[in-house]
């Protein structure tokens, strides 16, 4: 009889032994003895090892045999007490040393016990071997109230120890010790003595929780009960009751037992990584059972009791049928068969509980260690490594392959309790049918040795498919991260089609892998009937020529061996599923392996550094090129040069590379500097001249391969290009790791110009920050960043290009605050990195950059007089604003959606029906399809059932037609294979050729196509998630637990129709039995949906602070603040692991919950089967009741895979809300029509109009734009300008109709043609834009320039020298192959110039430049307006500038103020007006009309001579 079939073991699927501890077995020869009404001894050889207290129980004869096997079983509870009571010696104290009530009954009953058991010593007959077992128990009784009060007082929980040993000793004093003796007082002290211990049980099972010494934090509810009382799951009901009637939330969860937390875990497997060889091949799994023996084997001992137990059910199903069978069995041995039943599954529930209870614990307990170790990890990686791994394959990492690792280790638990089960199996059926049983070993041994040459291709399978899953990952995480603009530039098909290709890639990988697994499971899970088949034809041909003496194959032989084949079904699913499963996991284990054995950056000596301590390091480099590095830590030495002593950082002919290897390239050669503390250094030069390379190597983030470097600072802090923000409030994001000070934050606060913007945030500054700070503008976030290194007080603080987009004004603010006489970094050593020079006479020291070198260093005045030439712009030094203008715009409108408010629409969400969710996949996947999938299924399903039954045709078989019999049972088994095959064949081609890659395609779309405002206000790691975990689920989970629920619910009418026709009467508790199911359905997967939703949201943040982390590490090590994330990265596993831990609780309570019901269900047919016993058909009945025993294999199967089918239907709704997301306007009837119909070019002029337009990003919201009009003929250049806020970047966002229409007032005309009227892909594909900062993808450089592959190489390589990156890009390896990794893989400004090469080779007709030279230098920005002027005659540009200078020759001028035109007019005209916004703005950056020009100024004619530079700072 096959038990339930499991096609593919899962994530989810339920540990222990389900396919073969839920089956009634029937094996075994024993019988009963009449004359004393006790089950007979079975044969030594077929006494499972493990069942020493079942027979314990069941066995009472007062032989040698039985005295030995008590004996031992009392010197083992007195060992087992013993060791508590000395380990407890070094163990904490948990509870005060007072006699309280509990310890004071607990002392009473364990002296009554004693001195019973001395009693029965003295009253017992004086035989030798029953003075020795009753010696034993004294002994026992003695050491008990010992080790009960060691335990009371040491152990958190109640005693596992002095529970189980009190119940094996009460079932023993219960029965066979009752009958050493027939004296009534014996026989009264047996019956005090198994009352007390009873009554110890009740008493050790008590938690002690309200007695136990104060704890920070007190112990989870849960650690403090007894095992015995937990599989009645007192701590979760509670929890699982709310779940069905309310919304559970995240901190509702975070109670788990503290050795299951992030820290400790972590601690424990970092100490065991430090003691490994980390070049070593088994690295991380021998520093794993290092760090974690005792939990990695804490599983084994429950999970033997559960195998004893599953071989009990063979005598027990045995003694069944000959009781039915033999009508000169007694009577009265019924009610010993109902208690062998009572006690054998109430055993298997306990077991099983604590065997699963321990497994999840691991699961937890690892995954907190994992995670902990890779964050760690990636805060030591260097800087390279960083960015080769990338933050979409580290989040790979972390979410995909620790899912896999600690599933491995649930698999390896069933593999090993497998194999054993197959040994045992085999050991009985060698009893029952001798030789015979070599027969299926045979068979076996082939089966296994097939099913583990196809795992071997799993690894490898699963290996690419990952492979091709962080390729898809990390193309869509540079995508996500840059969507905006991307949209905007009209890339988005262009970018979906590659992603969808790559999903393609990864889908037909999975399909492979899915159909290497396919093949294992399709033999597993027919091996148990075709072993039956080869075991039974074997037994009649030897029978048939007289081989071995076997008896003829009667009802009780047939079922006896078809039930002991049967056992090797588990198994052989277990090892043909868990096989593939293993490799797969190994093959995860070996890629964190290689991950945390990437090279780590250098450990400053000493950690944080103290007052006056001073880090030297010097390489020397040898003739051969080779190089040796020493680091020193040095005081106040005598024997160091006062003028090292005097310096922050000292620097001396170092050259630095990014790999450390002296043949590298250099990143900087020949470096000599010194920075005075309490000075401010400015750092300029042209693009990539080493700007950037220089904070770097002071961070000691570049690996020094030549020179001496002296770093004295003792705290630093940093502001990079690309302002760090990670997921938090905006004071958090300030505070870091400082304590706050509140006069002092607000003092930062206004030097930063932030109080305006945080006015204007929702909750001021506890607004929490969306993933990089996505709901904050540019220039918010680069102050943002500002106010961190200000208020961290450090003794050195590097800022490189901070000014970003600041107007004149706030940037003359910021400046004066911070560097003026009174500012807040006076007196301070700073590092100012810049492209502007009017703030260098404000500079101490001038640092003159060059092709990676210092050309120039000293006063301003020195570098000047030296004939240093600047490679800078003449305006204000501006830098990056935003991913693009519209996300300013957007962002300083969008309102972050609040999590609470989020979680209880998707938890109204849950509770409506998920049968659209069910519908959106079966779409997916074909109608067509899916229905004849399911009739496979279904026939598959039929012909198993068939084969099921079959052997009771056997069974009643004439002799002379038993071949007949045995070949059609071989015909139907071939039918099944035949059936499971194409089942599985048939589904891995559905979910890899039409599910996977459809489902994918529709939510991506469905992002692609969202209206800009919903991107504004969803981070991108909740986006990413939907695309990595929820992707992830409807890859394998769902239609994987689909796939089960569909065999085992086909499965579950074929038992009952088996029921209904060998027990009529067992059909009336059918009905009874669906009510139960389904209330119970209702009441457990209300909240295990919430599980499932809460854990997948409370990962969405651990991502994401992962994915920051690696992104801005370089900030977080500057800082220093480690401990500080690591921190905050506890604090998110913590709350993530809580989900988890309460998931596979809600799991294992369904588990139990069906034993439970599995016990009663058992008892109540042995009940049945001995008052029908004269009723019924031995064959029938033993077929009804073998399958009605395994109907708790079914229901478990079944309610597993429709509970993660419900819950994974949860991922696939999250999809669908992606895929169907609202488009972004469209239009019916255009004039767009006609013109594409026409195939005439749109535009053709470039005429621009804006006439009374106003616009508002929300309905609540005031106009961001009101009544703006203006009118461009098409050819002509106009500027835009105007402070912070004044609407610029709405009035671009508006251009590319970034706003919702019913938002919008008046019109915006391109040629006459309201861009109203046309399609939105249409009018963005019709202009380019380019942003200021510069958005490159993961991919080629040919595939960023050429996004639509439209252009020829010559082409290409023609726009990169339009823009001076041709040097640049020749001199790579990959030419226009080399991959575009990340933002680090160019200097911003070389990344800017190819953004605007690939403008160019759009050829459109009007160009939008957002701030597109404001990380340039002078020159760089010189050739850059050169190519606009030359290579953009004709077109029309609208350029956004805060550098008057880059604007200024331009055609028009427009000037906004708060969301109006202020003026509009030729720059010359505005000039002319000292009064206007325009000329006041240019002077500000010592622009002038020739007329206005300030008395004694040098000045420089700006093309026509009419428009006068100031130019007393240096010669441009």
């Amino acid at each position: 009889m096959s038990a339930a079939p499991h096609i593919f073991a899962q994530p989810w699927a339920t540990p222990s032994g389900d396919h073969y501890h839920q089956q009634i077995l029937n094996a075994g020869e024993g019988g009963w003895d009449a004359s004393a009404h006790l089950y007979a001894s079975p044969p030594p050889s077929s006494s499972s090892p493990f069942t020493s207290t079942m027979t314990l129980i069941l066995e009472a004869s007062p032989d040698i045999q039985q005295s030995y096997l008590l004996s031992a079983a009392f010197l083992a509870v007195f060992a087992a007490l013993a060791r508590r009571t000395l380990v407890n010696r070094r163990a904490p104290r948990y509870v005060e040393k007072k006699l309280d009530y509990l310890m004071f009954l607990k002392a009473v009953f364990s002296l009554v016990y004693l001195g019973v058991t001395a009693t029965m010593l003295v009253l017992a007959p004086k035989d030798a071997e029953v003075q020795v077992l009753l010696g034993f128990a004294v002994a026992a009784a003695f050491i008990f109230p010992l080790a009960s009060l060691s335990e009371h007082y040491h152990s958190l929980a109640p005693s596992a120890t002095t529970s189980l040993c009190a119940l094996i000793s009460t079932a023993i004093y219960a029965y066979p010790l009752r009958l050493l003796s027939t004296s009534p007082a014996y026989i009264h002290a047996t019956t005090l003595a198994t009352s007390s211990l009873l009554l110890l049980v009740i008493l050790e099972s008590k938690s002690k929780r309200t007695l136990l010494v104060p704890m920070d934090p007190a112990p989870a509810y849960e650690s403090t009960l007894s095992f015995l009382i937990k599989p009645f799951f007192p701590h979760l009901l509670p929890l699982l009751y709310r779940g069905s009637t309310r919304r559970i939330t995240l901190p509702e969860l975070k109670e788990i037992p503290t050795h299951l937390q992030a820290d400790p875990a972590t601690e424990k497997l970092l100490e065991a990584l430090k003691g490994e060889e980390r070049a070593g091949n088994r690295y991380l799994l021998k520093s794993t059972f290092r760090a974690f023996r005792a939990d990695f084997l804490s599983p084994v001992f429950p999970r033997l009791v559960v195998l004893g137990a599953s071989f009990a059910q063979v005598t027990l199903v045995e003694q069944m049928i000959k009781y039915v069978s033999d009508k000169n069995v007694p009577a009265d041995q019924g009610a010993w068969l109902v208690g062998g039943y009572f006690v054998v599954y109430v055993s298997l529930a306990i077991a099983n509980y604590v065997f699963t209870e321990k497994v999840n614990a691991f699961i937890v307990l690892y995954r907190s260690a994992l995670t902990g170790s890779l964050y760690h990890k990636t805060l030591l990686l260097t800087s390279m490594a960083a960015r080769e791994v990338g933050q979409g394959a580290a989040t790979t990492y972390m979410s995909v392959d620790v899912d896999k690792v600690t599933l491995g280790f649930q698999t390896f638990q069933e593999l090993w309790a497998a194999v054993c089960t197959l040994l045992l199996a085999c050991i009985m059926l060698y009893l029952k049918a001798g030789l015979a049983m070599l027969a299926p070993l045979i068979f076996i041994v082939i089966l296994l040795g097939t099913t583990s040459g196809i795992s071997r291709f799993v690894g490898a399978a699963q290996k690419r498919w990952l492979e091709a899953t962080d390729g898809r990952v990390r193309v869509l995480t540079s995508v996500l991260s840059q969507l905006l603009p991307i949209k905007l530039g009209a890339y988005s098909p262009a970018l979906a089609a590659k992603i969808t290709e790559l999903r393609e890639v990864e889908a037909r990988a999975l399909g492979r892998f899915i159909s290497t697994i396919a093949a294992a499971a399709s033999l597993s899970n027919i091996g148990a009937n075709a072993s039956a088949l080869v075991t039974l034809a074997a037994y009649a041909v030897m029978r048939a020529y007289g081989v071995g003496g076997l008896e003829p194959l009667d009802v009780s032989r047939v079922f006896t061996l078809v039930t002991i084949v049967d056992l090797l079904n588990g198994p052989l699913n277990i090892i043909g599923q868990t096989l593939p499963q293993l490799f797969a996991s190994f093959a995860s284990i070996e890629r964190i392996q290689k991950f945390l054995q990437l090279p780590e950056k250098a450990e400053t000596p000493g950690g944080p550094l103290e007052p006056g301590i001073r880090v030297e390091t010097e390489v020397l480099v040898d003739i051969d090129g080779s190089s040796a590095a020493t680091s020193t830590l040095n005081g106040n030495d005598s024997n160091s040069a006062t003028k090292e002593a005097d310096v922050e950082v000292s620097m001396q002919g170092c050259t630095f590379t990014w790999d450390g290897k002296a043949a590298a390239p250099p990143v900087l050669r020949d470096v000599t500097l010194e920075l005075v503390p309490g000075e401010l250094h400015m750092v300029v030069g042209s693009v990539a001249s080493g700007k950037s390379s220089l904070l770097m190597s002071i961070l000691e983030e570049t690996k020094l391969v030549e020179g001496k470097v002296n770093i004295r600072a003792r705290k630093i802090a940093l502001a990079s290009q690309t302002a760090f923000i990670y997921p938090a409030t905006l004071r958090a994001n300030i505070l870091l790791d400082s304590p706050f000070d509140e006069a002092f934050y607000d003092q930062v606060i206004h030097a930063c110009g932030l109080r305006q913007d945080i006015e204007a945030l929702p909750r001021r500054d506890m607004t929490k920050l969306g993933d990089k700070g996505s709901n904050l503008s540019g220039g918010q976030r680069q102050r943002v960043a500002l106010a961190r290194a200000v208020y961290a007080r450090a003794d050195l603080i590097l800022l490189d290009d901070v000014f970003s987009a600041l107007d004149g004004e706030t940037e003359g603010h910021v400046f004066e605050s911070l560097f003026g006489a009174e500012g807040m970094l006076k007196g301070k050593t700073t590092v100012l990195v810049t492209h502007g020079i009017h703030h260098l006479p404000n500079a101490d020291k001038v640092i003159v950059m060059d092709a990676g070198t210092i050309t120039h260093w000293g006063t301003f005045e020195a570098v000047r007089d030296a004939g240093a030439h600047f490679a800078l712009n003449t305006g204000n030094g501006e830098a990056e604003k935003a991913v693009v203008a519209a996300k300013e715009a957007v962002t300083a409108a969008a309102v972050v959606e609040d999590d609470e408010e989020e979680e209880e629409l998707n938890w109204a969400n849950e509770q409506t029906s998920r049968m659209a969710a069910y519908a959106f996949y079966i779409q997916c996947s074909g109608v067509v399809r899916t229905g004849i999938f399911l009739a496979v299924i279904a026939a598959g399903s039929a012909a198993g059932i068939f084969v099921s039954a079959y052997p009771s045709l056997i069974a009643i078989a004439p002799s002379h037609q038993l071949g007949l019999y045995i070949a059609g049972y071989g015909g139907a088994v071939l039918v099944q294979l035949i059936f499971f095959v194409f089942v599985l064949q048939f589904f891995a081609y559905i979910l890899a050729r039409f599910t996977a890659p459809r489902i994918h395609h529709a939510e991506l779309e469905g992002v692609m196509g969202a209206p800009i405002s919903w991107i504004a206000k969803n981070p991108v790691g909740k986006i990413l998630n939907r695309f990595s975990q929820d992707i992830q689920v409807a890859d394998r989970e769902f239609p994987f637990s689909f796939l089960n629920f569909a065999f085992n619910i086909l499965g579950i009418f074929g038992t009952f129709a088996f029921i209904a026709i060998a027990t009529p009467l067992l059909v009336f508790a059918l009905p009874f039995l669906a009510v139960i199911a389904i209330i119970f359905l209702r009441f457990y997967l209300a909240t295990s949906k919430q599980f499932r939703r809460l854990e997948s949201a409370s990962k969405t943040p651990l991502y994401t602070l992962f994915g920051t982390t690696v992104s801005g590490l370089i900030t977080v090590r500057a800082y220093r603040s480690e401990t500080f994330f690591k921190a905050q990265n506890a604090t998110f596993v913590n709350e993530s692991q809580g989900a988890l831990h309460h998931r596979l609780g809600g799991q294992l309570f369904l588990k139990i919950f069906l034993l439970w019901f599995q016990a009663i269900i058992a008892c109540g047919v042995a009940i049945l089967t001995v008052a029908l016993r004269g009723n019924t058909s031995a064959a029938l009945l033993g077929l009804a009741v073998t399958r009605l025993v395994s109907l708790g294999t079914w229901l478990s199967h079944l309610l597993n895979a429709y509970a993660m089918m419900e819950n994974g239907s949860v991922a696939i709704d999250r999809i669908e809300e992606f895929a169907k997301l609202p488009k972004e306007e469209e239009v019916n009837d255009t004039e767009l029509e006609v013109v594409v119909q026409n195939d005439v070019p749109w535009p053709t002029e470039g005429r621009l109009t804006f006439s009374d337009f106003s616009m508002k990003y929300r309905e609540d919201l005031p106009l961001a734009l009101s009544k703006i009009s203006f009118d461009l003929r098409g050819g002509q250049k106009i500027g835009i300008c105007g402070r912070t806020g004044s609407g610029k970047s709405s009035t671009v966002l508006s251009l590319f109709r970034g706003i919702d229409q019913h938002l919008v007032l008046g019109q915006i005309l391109i040629d006459g043609v309201d861009i109203a009227t046309i399609s939105i892909k249409h009018l963005r594909e019709s202009m380019s834009i380019v942003t200021q900062d510069p958005f490159l993808w993961h991919g080629s450089i040919r595939e960023n320039l050429d996004v639509t592959n439209v252009h020829t190489d010559s082409e290409i390589w023609d726009t990169l020298k339009l823009v001076e990156m041709y040097d640049a890009v020749s001199a790579l390896d990959d030419k226009l192959d080399h991959l575009i990794v990340d933002e680090e893989s160019f200097s911003k400004g070389q990344r800017q110039l190819l953004c605007l090469a690939r403008a160019l080779l759009r050829e459109k007709k009007i160009i939008v430049l957002d701030e597109s030279t404001s990380s340039m230098d002078h020159i760089t920005d010189g050739k850059i307006r050169h190519v606009v002027d030359t290579q953009m005659q004709g077109l029309t540009v609208v350029a956004i500038a805060h550098r008057i200078s880059t604007i200024v020759n331009y055609d028009k001028i427009l000037v906004l103020d708060r969301g109006t035109v202020a003026e509009f007019d030729d720059p010359k005209a505005l000039l002319a007006n000292p009064e206007s916004r325009f000329a006041r703005l240019a002077a500000t950056q010592g622009i002038y009309h020739p007329d206005l020009v300030p008395k004694g100024a040098a000045v420089k004619e700006m093309g026509d001579g009419t428009v006068i530079v100031a130019e007393d700072l240096v010669d441009v």
